[in-house]
């Protein structure tokens, strides 16, 4: 408790004067007005930057974006096999699949249910050509139209010509990589990067023993362990000219052939005669699964810009294909139930044959294409930016089939498609010095839902040269999936359907608060709410279920975060999120998330070229609420740099410093990486 209300007192301690200019973690510090960040100049935001990486000894994004401010990135629940031990991506306690992360402002093929969405998105992208992450807190609905509920976490990767090419290998406890960035300098137009990155993860044990209704589990689970691969080409033509228009072609490639392992599980029978009196049914022994992902994400995307305009139009294609198959070694039923009464084995054993297979598989394509385009106009007082997109995705897999399976040969499959397209604007009026206002719509058509129309406002008010106070509100809305319109499975114990019926998730959000910056410091709090109406969920009874809109959200809280340069050497930074979220439908609290969480950093950089860089960092997590009870726990984390001029890197890091292990979220205790880099 005492960290606790120490990183939130540090949060609110008033700006220090000063007239040096230094550039803080998430936040950039100097005496002048910063620029605006045009589309979501009102809503909270963080850039996470390619040297916040390198003091972090980030090797993945899951690992670059665990100090952001409002982003949860625990791991999934127990029950979510299909991406055991994943991380869930929350932004201010909304779910993941309300989050929308985007590469270089496009969107990527992905799985489409609430338990698998952006759950191991993150681990396909290649960090060393990653430029920076840029991090929207808020529902942002009228620049970014679906599943910005939470907010928006764009990913920008490094364009070709930066003449800066690179190649390293990470060793650790829980995966090893090797990875290369090749962008070869060039004089003319042409300019052409290739980038490669193979990660070997490995397998990691949790206990497990607990229930999940009359299913008892009790065992060791081991999430998703084996070999990604990614290869990516970059090509980008500069037409050199003085609306500085260029034309960027990006194919990136990425596949995956990983396994996991399951605890066993049993299911007790009472008995219903005197003839009878109960016994224990094996559902799962020695239980593994392979799983192989292929992704193709292409974009072609032009740009310029002139005195008055900003422009750019995008195309793009991709696609996501996964195969697994799962092998269950339980004894036969019709074996392990002969002392049953006759009349429970003609009903039990199909069931169970149905539900727990000696073997089963799922085959599954997804694809997305998209246009897009935007211009920015400057005139007078006004920044009035408009766009369009439309979008096509299409989903085939045998999760989609009614067609009856009985545990050999091959499955049905069918697949079906959804389109959307949207018009929006907006415009940042400067209503004088002091005071700008910024009013936007988006009209957005979905074939899923039919036509929706989203508004937002922001207003800023600068107090001094040194203090903002800004507010806005803004709806967000979540389009219904494929799978939850029109998915079949019968999947542990019981059978899903969709629900052509559904309509969209929809929120409404309203923050307010204070930011400052002089000199040394920097400081930000904020208060915000989100309620959210139409949540797709479960309603059925204990052996199927079927989407339907049922639940009501209010999510509120508060957040704070300061940075202060102790010298030009030394920065501390310290952020806090109260979150109090809640199924307003039923009362209670939302699970899979922490109601206290506080960051305390402290990062070195020696500004010698021979010299260190690192960072030291505590995450306190209180009251994190999962299976009706609340975790607490401290992560502290170390991370070191030694540099031999701009071309040669060495790092070293412990995560986890005071050994904290939690099975049930999958929190494994303390790791170690090491790893060398060479630029050229």
């Amino acid at each position: 408790m005492k960290k606790i209300y120490l990183t939130a007192l540090l949060a609110l301690v008033p700006a220090a004067a000063g007239a040096e200019v230094y550039t803080l973690p998430g936040i950039v510090v100097t005496a002048e007005k910063q620029n605006k960040i045009k589309d979501t100049a009102f809503l909270p935001h963080e850039t996470i930057t390619e040297k916040d990486m390198e003091r972090m000894g980030a090797s993945n994004v899951v690992e670059a974006l665990s100090t952001a401010l409002g982003v949860d990135l625990s791991s999934g629940s127990q029950d979510s096999r299909s991406v055991m031990g994943s991380n869930q991506l929350m932004l201010r306690g909304m779910n993941s699949s309300q989050t929308l992360v985007l590469v270089d402002g496009h969107r990527l093929a992905d799985e489409d249910t609430a338990s698998s969405k952006n759950m191991t998105l993150l681990q396909r992208f290649d960090l060393s050509q990653v430029e920076e992450i840029n991090i929207i807190r808020g529902a942002d609905g009228v620049s970014y139209g679906s599943s910005a509920m939470g907010g928006v976490i764009n990913i920008k990767t490094k364009k070709p010509g930066s003449s800066e090419s690179s190649g390293g290998f990470r060793l650790g406890q829980g995966e090893n990589t090797l990875y290369f960035h090749e962008d070869p300098k060039g004089e003319g137009p042409f300019h052409l990067a290739v980038s490669g990155r193979i990660t070997k993860v490995r397998p990691l044990s949790f206990r497990r023993d607990s229930y999940f209704g009359s299913i008892h589990y009790d065992g060791f689970d081991v999430p998703s362990y084996g070999i990604r691969r990614y290869a990516g080409l970059d090509v980008l033509y500069d037409f050199q000219n003085s609306a500085k228009n260029t034309l960027r072609f990006k194919a990136d490639y990425f596949d995956e052939d990983t396994d996991m392992r399951f605890s066993d599980a049993s299911m007790s029978f009472s008995g219903a005669s005197m003839n009878f009196s109960g016994g224990n049914v094996v559902l799962q022994k020695d239980e593994k699964s392979r799983t192989e992902r292929t992704q193709w994400d292409t974009s072609l995307t032009y740009e310029g810009k002139t005195e008055r305009n900003e422009y750019s139009g995008q195309a793009y294609y991709s696609r996501l294909r996964k195969y697994s198959e799962t092998w269950n070694g339980r004894p036969d039923f019709n074996e392990q139930m002969k002392e049953f009464p006759r009349y429970m084995q003609k009903f039990a054993i199909p069931q169970l044959e149905n539900h727990f297979k000696p073997w089963d598989y799922d085959r599954a394509f997804y694809e997305l294409w998209g246009f897009s385009g935007r211009n920015t106009m400057t005139f007078g007082s006004h920044s009035l930016t408009f766009g369009g997109e439309w979008e096509r995705s299409t989903y085939t897999g045998t999760r989609l089939s009614h067609e009856t399976y009985s545990g050999s040969g091959s499955k049905g499959e069918e697949g079906h498609d959804q389109t959307s397209g949207a018009f929006y604007m907006s415009d940042i009026w400067d209503i004088n010095s002091r005071l700008t206002f910024c009013p936007s719509l988006r009209f957005e058509r979905d074939s899923s839902y039919g036509f929706i129309g989203v508004p937002a406002a922001g207003l800023s008010y600068r107090l001094n040269d040194h203090m903002t106070w800004k507010t806005n509100y803004g709806k967000g809305f979540r389009a219904p999936t494929i799978s939850e319109r029109y998915i079949h499975l019968d999947h542990m114990g019981g059978t899903v359907d969709g629900n052509p019926d559904l309509k969209a998730e929809t929120s409404k959000s309203f923050d307010t608060g204070l930011s400052g910056q002089a000199g040394k410091t920097a400081w930000q709090i904020s208060w915000f709410q989100q309620k959210v109406k139409n949540l797709i969920d479960y309603e059925g009874d204990a052996m199927r279920y079927r989407y339907v809109n049922r639940k009501k959200a209010d999510l509120k809280g508060l957040e704070a975060e300061i940075s202060h340069a102790l010298s030009p050497r030394w920065t501390v930074r310290g952020t806090y999120t109260y979150l109090d979220g809640r199924d307003s439908s039923e009362d209670i609290r939302l699970p899979n998330r922490s109601r206290h969480t506080a960051m305390l950093s402290l990062s070195y950089d020696s500004k010698d070229p021979y010299g260190f860089s690192g960072m030291v960092w505590s995450t306190l997590k209180k009251d994190f609420y999962f299976d009706d009870r609340n975790y607490s726990w401290n992560e502290l984390n170390l991370s070191l740099q030694k540099h031999w001029g701009k071309s040669l890197t060495a790092a070293f890091g412990l995560y986890n410093l005071l050994d904290r292990e939690i099975d049930t979220l999958y929190i494994h205790g303390r790791s170690w990486f090491a790893g060398m880099e060479m630029k050229w």
